[in-house]
């Protein structure tokens, strides 16, 4: 179940991603959890919601919901909260479970999901022995354009195990492509995606217009 969830929502997330990246650049960050904050840089400050961190000593990850041990705001935990939820619901183990081990779902997976069910792009913030996973709100919105599509499809089947075509459906439905299938291939806006007999992404060719 969070295979086929993640498969279905990874590249919108990744494309938010790549837009954080193009927006933050290679400016220092600062969390204030007093705050509620994460600044980048000394011109960019956005209120964060925390998910999680991985432990890289024992290769787990822990829920931010989870970690009494830290005090963390309850206002802050607004976010993983709903995934709980969410995972409740939907019977997703992954989400409800307060720690596990990194090899079943990392905080890049973990945080992808995240994006994907919440509209909102996370950060990932690497101290010693481990790593805080949070998410952003209030980033500015970027278009998802047909060469964009291209460089998230292309660069998250290298990066993640996933449904192929699920993936594809799901990301040209949420970019609101007009979508058609057939047994071999997706069609959704001006790119088309042709799949071999395993399911993968054989050839992702289209129009891409002059800007």
């Amino acid at each position: 179940m969070f295979d086929d969830l993640f498969s279905r929502h990874v590249f919108m997330a990744m494309a938010r991603q790549m837009a954080l990246a193009d927006l933050i650049g290679e400016r220092d960050w600062s969390v204030d959890l007093g705050a509620g904050a994460v600044t980048f840089g000394t011109d960019l400050k956005f209120p964060i919601q925390l998910l999680g961190s991985e432990s890289h000593g024992d290769g787990t990850w822990l829920w931010a919901w989870a970690n009494e041990a830290s005090n963390l705001p309850p206002a802050l935990l607004q976010l993983c909260g709903w995934m709980r939820g969410y995972g409740q619901n939907a019977g997703i183990p992954e989400l409800t479970e307060a720690t596990f081990p990194l090899d079943r779902a990392d905080g890049h997976r973990l945080a992808l999901l995240a994006s994907g069910l919440t509209g909102r792009p996370y950060y990932r913030g690497p101290y010693d022995g481990g790593a805080l996973f949070f998410h952003l709100e209030g980033v500015p919105q970027q278009e998802v354009t047909p060469e964009r599509a291209v460089t998230v499809i292309s660069q998250t089947i290298s990066a993640f195990p996933i449904d192929h075509r699920v993936a594809v459906v799901g990301f040209f439905e949420q970019l609101g492509w007009p979508v058609d299938q057939t047994a071999d291939a997706v069609t959704g806006g001006p790119l088309r995606v042709t799949f071999d007999n395993l399911g993968r992404i054989a050839q992702l060719s289209g129009t891409i217009p002059p800007r």
